[in-house]
């Protein structure tokens, strides 16, 4: 399961690391802080989805347990 602040974590190190990169003219550094920005945007985006997922069997259990009800 995706973690939403571990990629957010991983996100901000990887702007830090292209930064430092950038300010030392290491270029491998900034590429490196640019795929660990986007390997962090991608968990975060997974774990949202995760989160979406779960939401939604959530709603169609309400609503198959809504609809099973016996009127009163």
């Amino acid at each position: 399961m995706a973690d939403d602040t571990g990629g957010k974590a991983r996100h901000l190190g990887g702007k830090i690391k292209e930064g430092f990169g950038d300010l030392l003219g290491d270029r491998e550094m900034e590429r490196e802080g640019q795929l660990d920005q986007v390997s962090g945007q991608a968990e975060q985006d997974q774990a949202r989805a995760e989160e979406a997922q779960v939401e939604a069997i959530r709603r169609k259990a309400a609503a198959e347990e809504a609809k099973n009800r016996k009127p009163l």
